[in-house]
């Protein structure tokens, strides 16, 4: 590891990684607590049809198809995605699993909230590059004790 990888983060991505993590957990559990079904997903084919074409054959192949399972999967990675960067936990992988949620919602979501999903997406790519959770985050103390394919930083030894 060189010195620029043992630096961590700055202080001010430790609290961009606790206000995205909380805003999306709150999110989540909101979603969760509602009963989000399938109608979250089928009520985006417009919104998805004026977008790019590869987007629109991605949700036409992957994501129509299981409306249900795709509403479980929203709900519970924004709830579960959140509680991971407001903890620091595995803070690479949360952080780019739920960037590449948001800039999905971007695509398919109503177009006023086109600018919250692209800031979110944004902050929590930025987490994870910079591995925000090893400075006041459960990264510090996971570090080693995942394959580093998981948690992208030093591997067990």
């Amino acid at each position: 590891m060189n010195d620029s990888e043992s630096e961590p983060p700055s202080w001010g991505l430790v609290l961009v990684r606790l206000a995205v993590g909380a805003i999306l957990a709150l999110a989540g559990w909101h979603k969760i607590l509602g009963g989000v079904g399938a109608d979250l997903v089928l009520s985006t084919r417009q919104r998805v049809a004026a977008g790019p074409e590869w987007f629109e054959k991605f949700m036409g192949t992957v994501v129509y198809p299981f409306p249900e399972a795709a509403a479980q999967v929203i709900q519970w990675g924004e709830l579960l995605g959140g509680i991971a960067l407001f903890l620091g936990a595995l803070t690479r992988p949360a952080g780019v699993a739920v960037g590449l949620m948001m800039v999905c919602f971007a695509f398919a979501g109503p177009v006023e909230q086109m600018q919250y999903a692209l800031l979110v997406a944004l902050c929590s790519l930025a987490c994870a590059l910079s591995g925000a959770g090893r400075r006041l985050g459960m990264d510090a103390i996971l570090d080693g004790h995942f394959p580093a394919w998981i948690s992208w930083t030093r591997a067990a030894a």
